[in-house]
């Protein structure tokens, strides 16, 4: 699951006078009938967060009445006096003082209304990136918005105004400007005033604020007259007329006052920071401002701008939010109201309304007749539907015709079952290929993904009620199914999605469906009610037809839980980003068993047509494509032994899942300054640590090369292991391969970083070569020249290791060069003979550049990179040295990458 912060401050201490109410505290007005300070803390506990520390002042008391009515265990912290947000924050600090340095806080204004996807989306950013502080931000739509949030260049922070500071400097820059050109003392006292007073017509307000400029506001308002030009030259110095930053070379670096102004970025006062950072800003706040006051949002500059030589100190992050429905606050009646309405308008019972019609929801009879027309050659340019699968498939007079036969053969079959007259959506997903990056996705590697022109389709109608139903092509198969959402949802503990999916219940479940596809389209719709809590999600009628091998390591089952999910979210109008749907995609399928990542899911929902595209996680992000080798062909052989889903398979993934674990968990134990570099398994690498390569081996070397259940109870506490071991049953042969399966994922980790950076140079042999070292990664067996299989015995012994690090120390290019973790296998170990024979005799077939294990392992596909025109020679071989022996059938198909998943005509 992602990771929250533990604690959050939330202020609520001022007095709120805008809203007009005697007595009343501003957070305790009621939003959709819950109090809004009550409402933001249902949010922060749904997004992880377990403690929040309320500071209060005016109205302490109803504030507390308030919140203590609703939840219990609520701390306070008392501001006596109202001397701004950073004093406010200031008394939630010395709460928690007793934190470690590396804790993190949420520090939010009590009438803040965030959206739960935007936190998570934050809180995913502060941990991937290590930062020290983050806070939200998002399009400046009003002059009066109160924070300029000001950006380097290269997009990093460079500090944050606010706007009373902008309105002042202005004001002085503007009267200064003004008197440097006053030769004959013309300015009026009058005129003057109407600059000052111009954004400050509270007397009291205007006054404190320029009360840094010298004699200039006594003079005006007690002698009531106009100073001369030379007074208000002394009275405003230059450095009253500018702000004093910093450039990212720590030299100065003055802005004007209308630099400031036209920064595009507002602040919307939602900061993640941790407590060191906290309270190194916190000890530098001032009240030298326009208000007089201890600004929090001073800690953004404090932070940005602080160095350690040219370095900058800390790592500050502005996280964007387009949407201004997400982050809203009020301060007025005017305001408060608009968040209402948005909240009412999302209680609207979407669910249990009929899509509007048009392009995407239509009759099925309307949707047989285009398809037809396609098939009969009926195919203007301007037609949307031809247009759409052009630019999902491709120009392949072939793969069209069979897509379109297989669009009619799922429409027919919907026909059947619900009706011609029936609306439906057409959603599809296709099967994937990973090409460099595997087992690594959910310890933050990369994954450079391919879609191969293999796919799932569903014709979905969207009812009334919550029931599903579920038909298949292959009924044989895969045989109708039938469920409640409710009845599911009755019948399992609803706490938190962890908590769900290691439920018994759910472990009961697992065990009786034996791998039931219908779980698979559970797994979809649960995740996502789970995400929605307060949306009852119709039901939906599933008309399922699939031509993606099943258990052949293309990702079948993952492709079905997109797809549904993909026909659920349109059908309920649901809100998600594309990473938040990849990331429920992917926990979604741990309610069938298994721990895995979102890699699969990713490569459905994001790929793209002829390209390769690399995917980060945590943060997750597209960090970019690259087209597919022009004179290269991917070929995909299925072994067909069978990808098991046991619970014994599910035991195997889950085990080595556990070995990363354990391991990253003991490199942090012992060594623990760099523990808080160290959130991810990929986090161990020169540029995170910065540490020569031989130290990263020298890491490696504290870890046992195996160890048993028992042994690791010696060396890490209870509360951090059990956890880790309770995913899966103890292995056959009880050892734990730490350092093997480590290895093999920090070398996998770079091995999938550089890969697409290969085929941009034109390096497609190298990038061939890796592909057959990760594959030796997954080995179990290696053949001879005769075919005959021998074990293939991991490379992770303290000899190999210590060799490596000689060879690092040579200083001999060739070694040097020999010794970088990329070309390591390491020992996962999750092939099978059968794929290792397949690798084995493609790597011995002219043309060929690489070839590897596709999917996860145990069984199912493997994947060969050759040239173009080595293709055939390449099958032949593979028919007579595989299939026929074994008097299989060969399956074998050169992939033609299409484009990601999604509902046909969704956008049309």
């Amino acid at each position: 699951m992602r990771r929250a912060p533990k604690f959050c401050i939330i202020l609520a201490g001022g007095k709120g006078t805008r809203m007009r109410s005697a007595d009343r505290h501003k957070v305790c007005f009621p939003i959709d009938g819950r109090p809004a300070i009550v409402r933001a803390i249902d949010i922060y506990r749904q997004c992880g967060i377990v403690q929040p520390v309320v500071v209060v002042g005016a109205m302490a008391g109803q504030v507390a009445e308030t919140v203590g009515r609703a939840y219990e265990g609520i701390i306070f912290a008392y501001q006596a006096r109202q001397l701004g947000t950073g004093h406010a924050a200031r008394q939630g600090a010395r709460v928690l003082e007793s934190l470690s340095s590396q804790e993190e806080v949420l520090i939010v204004a009590g009438d803040r209304v965030v959206e739960p996807l935007v936190l998570e989306h934050f809180f995913n950013i502060f941990y991937s990136q290590n930062c020290d502080l983050a806070f939200l931000v998002g399009p400046k739509r009003r002059r009066s918005d109160p924070g300029r949030v000001l950006l380097y260049p290269d997009g990093s922070v460079l500090g944050n105004v606010e706007v009373c500071d902008v309105w002042q400097r202005q004001a002085l820059a503007r009267l200064r400007e003004l008197a440097a050109a006053d030769h004959n003392h013309t300015l009026s006292r009058r005129q003057i005033l109407d600059i000052l007073r111009a954004d400050f017509p509270d007397e009291r307000k205007a006054a404190l604020a320029y009360s840094a400029a010298g004699e200039l506001w006594p003079t005006l308002n007690i002698e009531k007259r106009a100073p001369t030009p030379a007074e208000i030259l002394t009275w405003i110095p230059p450095e009253l007329t500018r702000f004093d930053f910093v450039d990212t070379a720590g030299r100065p670096l003055p802005l004007t006052p209308t630099q400031v102004d036209d920064a595009r970025l507002a602040n919307f006062s939602v900061y993640l920071i941790k407590s060191a950072a906290l309270r190194y800003a916190l000890a530098r706040l001032t009240t030298d401002n326009a208000q007089g006051e201890e600004y929090l949002s001073d800690i953004i500059t404090i932070l940005a701008q602080a160095r350690d030589g040219e370095k900058r100190r800390f790592r500050v992050q502005a996280v964007r939010v387009d949407n201004p429905n997400y982050v809203m606050a009020f301060n007025d009646p005017a305001e408060l109201l608009e968040i209402e309405a948005y909240v009412q308008s999302k209680k609207r019972p979407r669910a249990v309304q009929e899509p509007a019609p048009g392009p995407a929801f239509r009759p099925i009879a309307e949707w047989l007749s285009a398809f037809r027309r396609l098939q009969n050659g009926e195919r203007p340019p301007d037609d949307a539907l031809w247009a759409e699968l052009l630019t999902i498939y491709g120009p392949t007079e072939s793969l069209l015709n069979n897509r379109i036969q297989a669009y009619l053969d799922t429409l027919t079959r919907a026909a059947q079952e619900l009706g011609a007259d029936t609306p439906v959506l057409l959603a599809r997903a296709p099967g994937r290929v990973n090409l460099m990056g595997r087992h690594v996705d959910h310890q933050g590697g990369h994954c450079n993904l391919m879609t191969i022109d293999r796919e799932v389709l569903i014709a979905v109608h969207p009812r009334s009620d919550d029931r599903v139903r579920l038909y298949n092509l292959d009924a044989e198969t895969f045989a109708p199914r039938e469920f409640d959402i409710g009845e599911m949802l009755a019948d399992l503990p609803w706490d938190d999605w962890l908590s769900l999916v290691n439920s018994e219940r759910v472990h009961q479940i697992v065990l009786a469906t034996g791998g039931d596809w219908s779980q698979y389209i559970k797994a979809a719709i649960l995740r996502l009610q789970k995400k929605f809590p307060s949306f009852k999600l119709r039901g939906l009628d599933m008309i399922v037809n699939g031509n993606i091998p099943t258990a052949a390591g293309l990702s079948s089952s993952s492709a079905l839980v997109v797809a549904t999910a993909e026909a659920t979210v349109l059908a309920n109008q649901l809100d998600i980003y594309p990473s938040q749907f990849v990331d429920l995609c992917g926990e979604g399928e741990w309610f069938v068993g298994t721990r895995g990542g979102s890699g699969d899911h990713a490569a459905i929902k994001l790929g793209q047509k002829e390209q390769v595209v690399k995917i980060a996680f945590f943060d997750f992000a597209i960090e970019g494509q690259e087209p597919f080798p022009h004179d290269y062909r991917l070929i995909i052989c299925d072994s067909q032994v069978k990808a098991p889903k046991s619970a014994a398979a599910r035991d195997t993934f889950n085990h080595r899942v556990a070995c990363y674990r354990i391991g990253l968990a003991l490199i942090k134990a012992r060594y623990p300054q760099y523990a808080p570099l160290l959130h991810h398994l990929r986090d161990v690498n020169t540029r995170t640590l910065g540490l020569p390569l031989a130290w990263i081996y020298k890491l490696l070397l504290r870890l046992p090369e195996q160890a048993t259940r028992a042994e690791l109870e010696t060396l890490l506490p209870p509360e951090q292991l059990s956890p880790l071991l309770a995913t899966h049953a103890p292995p056959d042969d009880g050892l734990y391969p730490l350092r093997g399966v480590v290895l093999y994922g920090l070398a996998e980790c770079e091995r999938s970083r550089i890969a697409t950076a290969l085929l941009a140079s034109g390096r497609v042999s190298e990038f061939g070569q890796l592909m057959t070292i990760s594959h030796d990664g997954d080995r179990v067996c290696a053949y001879d020249e005769s075919w005959q299989p021998r074990p293939y015995p991991a490379q992770v012994s303290n000899d190999y290791v210590l060799d490596l690090i000689d060879d690092l120390e040579s200083g001999e290019p060739e070694r040097v060069l020999r010794a970088q973790i990329q070309y390591q296998p390491g020992s996962y170990r999750c092939s099978t003979p059968e794929i290792d024979l397949m690798v084995d005799i493609a790597l011995r077939s002219a043309g060929v550049a690489g070839a590897q294990l596709a999917g996860a392992g145990l069984g199912g596909c493997m994947m060969v990179l050759a040239q173009k025109e080595a293709v055939d020679q390449l099958m032949t071989r593979m028919a007579k040295l595989y299939y026929r022996p074994r008097r299989l059938t060969p399956t074998m198909s050169v992939s033609i990458p299409i484009a990601g998943s999604g509902v046909l005509l969704k956008d049309k």
